[in-house]
């Protein structure tokens, strides 16, 4: 049956895979689900999720200097941002819409 499903029930399913702290095979034996059509749907939402990444024009003033911090997802992508200091990341985090 959840073979059948769609997009949003995959992405119920991983969701409470993650919360659950299982591993994927002992939440998919709980849950009744094909651990292989589970790992596909994992992964296909992983890409699509990197695809939707959205990003807005902000201004801070001048960054002080100090040695980068490094943002990294669990989707994969990285951030660096060279030369800032958390007091100048939680300045420009606030003008994030």
């Amino acid at each position: 049956m959840a073979a059948r499903q769609g997009v949003d029930y995959w992405r119920e399913q991983v969701e409470g895979w993650r919360a659950s702290g299982l591993s994927q095979i002992a939440y998919c034996e709980q849950h009744g689900m094909n651990i292989k059509s589970f790992r596909r749907w994992r992964t296909k939402l992983q890409r699509t999720a990197a695809t939707v990444l959205t990003l807005v024009p902000i201004s801070v003033g001048a960054p002080v200097s100090a040695p980068a911090i490094r943002l990294h997802s669990p989707g994969g992508w990285r951030i660096e941002l060279a030369n800032a200091n958390t007091t100048w990341l939680a300045d420009l985090v606030r003008q994030l819409p």
